[in-house]
């Protein structure tokens, strides 16, 4: 099952740029089949509605801190990348798991 129900060619083309497939996701959301956007905590209670998952099965990896660690409001998990850190408000990160992406490896294996 994949949420991008509409064509959205600006997404699908990032996503390719990447070097990823669409039907490598369950879902993607674009304005067009979402009723939230971030950094509102909603637009994280739609996704675990959508994907049916609960917020402690998840885990939020990003690098904008008033965009992404909004997750965290829901009870999802996050882990703030500062290799290429927005941090726009100066907000103490402190208070989040945060690191490079070998970091981020190691938070990940000791989840398990």
């Amino acid at each position: 099952m994949n949420f991008l129900q509409k064509k959205c060619l600006p997404v699908e083309s990032r996503i390719r740029w990447a070097g990823l497939d669409v039907s490598d996701f369950e879902c993607i959301t674009t304005y067009e089949n979402s009723r939230y956007c971030k950094p509102n905590p909603e637009s994280y209670n739609e996704i675990l509605y959508k994907m049916n998952l609960q917020s402690k099965e998840c885990l939020m990896v990003r690098n904008d801190v008033a965009e992404d660690m909004t997750a965290r409001a829901v009870g999802i998990n996050v882990f703030l990348l500062t290799d290429c850190l927005i941090n726009k408000e100066h907000e103490d990160i402190n208070q989040y798991p945060r690191g490079s992406y070998e970091q981020l490896l190691n938070y990940i294996e000791n989840l398990k």
